[in-house]
């Protein structure tokens, strides 16, 4: 009820001097207007309505960009690291590849068996095949001499052999333990990689290495001859990214055994990697592309490579990166502040504008009651809803528009549900008398071995066209409603009519309406071959079907007289006169529009013809199929007739 919200008027004064006189207080003033901001009233709803409509939107509207923004910059933070991932993949996936080329080079050199195989009884002649075996490791390491690495053989001789000479020396006891660490017979054939360790070289054993191994062997007599050790320094592995990743960014490369292959820091390689580290990458990688792990302050990219079993991570703190965000939040709530007061004061401006005319038009309602022009003073009127005053007959009137579009939908389906019914069923009783009339010359001509196939042909179609209920069939079923109807016709015109389908096999459960290809034959016959004399030639109609894209194509071809298509009126002419001998009364331009109706303006017919060569009508309709989907290779085709 909405009596708060009346301005008081006097109504003594009214009767007196005609016209109303309002309260011209300040004070007067602002208690009506506190009044009509009550809740109940219709200005206090608008208020209300306005900003919840305004400011919960714009509230929701900034948070929403605030997480729109992190998201857009997380994913732009993945797409760079993805690329920097893959690039630093190639460059060491190159690196790979070069260090395997040397292994087999080395690997493939047979002619080395025969020195690591050989014992020594002569210093000399020692020293002399040392010198050959090791020019030979030498030859095989100048292609890729901008690799920091360092070569080793053992022989089975016991012998140790080195692509340098380094005045240093070397580790033999630790070269000669690398056999037990990488269990190399396991895999004889595959190279064994190890992660970062120190290097063999005495002078040097700061410097961290990674190890390609590989056992020699004879593959004819599989007898082992010696072990293959390719040393490569770390610092060709941190020169691959160290310009490739930023400030805020740490790159590493994990083993199999969780340690440190090389890293963004420095002091960490050849170093156990945390466990739990270890157990999140390895729940995380995929054997193929680039995992992401969204932590709170990091983006970790992970990326597995099976050979050599090692595990690529770019770790990306987005701390710093999300400070412009965070200060974009501070403005999108600024900005909602600022909405927020702008429309306060339009909903109260706007509210008023709409509101004040309904108030002062239920203050007219309930201060003035007519009654034979005469103004009743002086008596408490009922409160009056303004809203319901209105929205009373809004409803109504749409109560009474919803119903008779109602009406109008229920009678155009009852209508377009007659006109298909019409369309799917209607059977010309001239074709019927025709048929028998046919079925009783062939008693007279003495041909009585046809009246029954005659009669069967007559009850099937019959059967298939107006008992049947549903309104769509099978391609199967239509083209057997086609072989009745084009054997009644030659018993009819007492002349052979070939009927060929090719149909595809994967098109016979093709869902299509009833007695959709039917007036097709029916045009063919009657103005295509029924006007071609015998003499001439045999009568033909061929039917195609295929599949189009995602439609089917249907194509029915006779070899009658054709017609010129640019010149329809005169056939419109001979076709109103020839319907009373039809099968029915759908024409070609009825299934033109019953596709159209059931599956939209992309379907329909088209008429290619060439006088006196023939016809050809092509359709084109959805691909429905009853029961399963198409099987089979579209390619195949089955001759049906």
């Amino acid at each position: 009820m909405y009596t708060s919200a009346l301005i008081p008027y006097d109504l003594h004064a009214e009767m007196e001097s005609g016209f109303i006189i309002r309260s011209k207080t300040g004070e007067s003033n602002l208690k009506n207007r506190l009044k009509a901001l009550r809740i109940g009233s219709l200005f206090g709803r608008l208020v209300a309505s306005y900003l919840w409509l305004i400011i919960v939107p714009v509230a929701l509207i900034g948070w929403m960009s605030f997480k729109a923004s992190e998201n857009i910059l997380m994913t732009k933070i993945s797409e760079s690291n993805g690329k920097t991932m893959n690039q630093i993949d190639r460059n060491i996936r190159t690196l790979l590849d070069q260090v395997t080329a040397v292994v087999n080079m080395n690997n493939l050199n047979q002619s080395l068996e025969t020195y690591l195989s050989k014992g020594y009884a002569n210093p000399y002649d020692e020293l002399i095949d040392k010198a050959v075996v090791e020019k030979n490791m030498l030859q095989a390491s100048l292609a890729f001499d901008w690799m920091q690495f360092e070569s080793y053989m053992i022989g089975k001789n016991g012998q140790i052999y080195s692509q340098n000479d380094s005045s240093g020396g070397i580790d033999a006891a630790r070269l000669l333990q690398v056999r037990q660490q990488t269990a190399v017979e396991a895999s004889p054939d595959q190279i064994v990689w190890s992660g970062a360790q120190d290097s063999f070289l005495k002078n040097q054993e700061h410097q961290k290495v990674f190890n390609a191994v590989k056992l020699l062997y004879n593959p004819y007599t599989h007898l082992e001859y010696g072990l293959f050790i390719l040393s490569v320094k770390e610092d060709s592995l941190y020169r691959i990214y160290r310009d490739s990743i930023g400030a805020d960014a740490t790159f590493f490369i994990l083993d199999k055994d969780g340690r440190y292959v090389t890293s963004s820091r420095r002091e960490t390689v050849g170093m156990q990697a945390d466990p739990e580290l270890v157990h999140e990458l390895a729940s995380s990688k995929e054997t193929q592309g680039i995992s992401t792990i969204y932590g709170k302050n990091t983006l970790t990219s992970v990326k597995y490579l099976e050979v050599p079993g090692w595990t690529l991570v770019m770790n990306v703190s987005v701390q710093s990166l999300f400070k412009d965000v965070r200060g974009l939040s501070r403005s999108i709530l600024l900005m909602t502040l600022i909405l927020a007061a702008v429309s306060i004061l339009a909903a109260v401006w706007i509210s008023r504008r709409i509101a004040m005319p309904l108030i002062r038009l239920n203050q007219r309602i309930q201060s003035y009651k007519l009654n034979g022009g005469l103004v009743q003073a002086r008596r408490e009127q009922p409160d009056v809803n303004e809203l319901a005053l209105l929205t009373t007959e809004y409803e109504q009137m749409i109560m009474k528009l919803e119903h008779t579009i109602h009406e109008l939908v229920r009678n155009q389906e009852a209508k377009q549900a007659a006109e298909w019914n019409a369309l799917q069923a209607q059977i010309n009783p001239h074709f019927l008398y025709n048929t028998l009339n046919s079925i009783k010359c062939l008693v007279w001509i003495d041909k009585t071995e046809l009246i029954e196939p005659t009669i069967n042909a007559l009850v099937k179609l019959l059967q298939m066209t107006v008992q049947r209920s549903e309104n769509e069939i099978t391609l199967r079923e239509e083209l057997a409603c086609l072989e009745y109807y084009v054997y009644i016709q030659e018993i009819r015109l007492s002349r052979k009519i070939i009927f060929r389908v090719y149909v595809d096999e994967g098109l016979w459960s093709c869902r299509l309406p009833k007695l959709l290809l039917q007036p097709i034959v029916e045009n063919a016959i009657f103005h295509g071959i029924e006007r071609k004399p015998e003499e001439e030639g045999e009568a033909m109609i061929t039917l195609y079907a295929a599949p189009y894209l995602s439609d089917v194509r249907i194509e029915i071809s006779d070899n009658g007289v054709g017609m010129d298509v640019n010149q329809p009126d005169k056939k419109d002419t001979e076709d109103a006169e020839r319907t009373k001998h039809r099968f029915s009364g759908i024409g070609m331009m009825n299934v033109h529009e019953r596709l159209q109706m059931n599956y939209g303006d992309h379907y329909g017919l088209s008429v290619q013809s060439t006088p006196g060569q023939g016809t050809t009508v092509i359709l084109m309709l959805p691909a429905r199929f009853a029961g399963q989907e198409r099987e089979g290779n579209t390619d195949d085709q089955h001759y049906y007739r």
